[in-house]
């Protein structure tokens, strides 16, 4: 009996935590520190929306949810969960982007320093190279460079410039570059071979990432087995014995079995993503 009241109340602390939070963080939202934050970050990808936009479309992504849930005959203490977390939409688009672009990014510098150090070998001067590398990229890395020129149009150095693109882009190889650059521009030396072993040095990373990604395959596969399966299985018996299964969201024994279950999942998904993540 102590035992039961004591996993009762931690339960109810645990949901007063969450709940807590989720209020907090709608708070945030609301008084616009979190849109201005998101507005910034999609500014930084080159896509210009303001932060009421973004609010709206929120509420928006959050009531469309939620009526699709009714729709669907959800259990009605799901529907308010099913609404905040569609308030999220916003933030995980803008994080999905921001991995995506890294991970382009991270892909086309290889070649495209080798271009710049085959320029240079050529002839032709830092600046005047950089000019050209630019305008034969793809997107996003053809983007970002022709801010970079921008800035050295406007006086910045170049290594200046590039570390302003490492922040934008939040990419340690390009810290690297612009590491480079600085100590050319302060000690001398040839820049087109620095670049060039630069470029093989990054490479030679990516492939090693690749394999890495190759060989923990299933250990990610099976995450996203271990975190989706409950779910399904909860989602079908909620289907096919519906009288049986509201037992979990009508009484308080149910709703601490379904708090217990969330935190097992996340806590086993947490642990299998960190073990297969494996840093270059």
């Amino acid at each position: 009996m102590l035992i039961a009241a004591a996993f009762m109340a931690f339960a109810a602390l645990a949901v007063a935590l969450l709940l807590g939070r989720v209020m907090v963080g709608t708070a945030r939202w609301c008084s616009g520190a979190l849109g201005r934050r998101t507005e910034t970050d999609l500014a930084q990808l080159f896509v210009f929306i303001s932060a009421r936009n973004l609010l709206a479309l929120a509420i928006a992504a959050s009531a469309a949810a939620v009526g699709i849930g009714f729709v669907l005959d959800v259990p009605m203490p799901l529907l308010p969960v099913i609404g905040l977390a569609s308030l999220a939409a916003p933030r995980l688009t803008v994080t999905v982007l921001r991995h995506r672009r890294k991970r382009r990014l991270a892909q086309q510098l290889p070649d495209a320093l080798a271009l710049w150090a085959g320029l240079l070998r050529a002839g032709q001067g830092a600046a005047q190279a950089l000019a050209q590398m630019s305008a034969r990229q793809a997107q996003p890395l053809g983007e970002e460079l022709r801010v970079v020129l921008a800035q050295l149009r406007l006086g910045a150095s170049m290594d200046v410039a590039f570390l302003g693109l490492q922040e934008r882009a939040q990419l340690a190889d390009l810290r690297l570059l612009a590491i480079l650059l600085q100590a050319n521009r302060d000690l001398g030396g040839n820049l087109a071979e620095s670049l060039h072993r630069l470029a093989g040095l990054l490479r030679a990373r990516l492939l090693m990432e690749s394999r890495i990604a190759a060989l923990t395959a299933q250990g990610r596969l099976q995450g996203v087995v271990v975190g989706a399966l409950p779910l399904l299985l909860l989602v079908v018996l909620y289907a096919m014995e519906g009288d049986t299964m509201r037992v979990l969201h009508t009484t308080v024994q149910g709703w601490a079995t379904l708090l217990v279950m969330g935190v097992l999942e996340m806590t086993g998904f947490l642990l299998i993503r960190r073990i297969v993540r494996i840093d270059v």
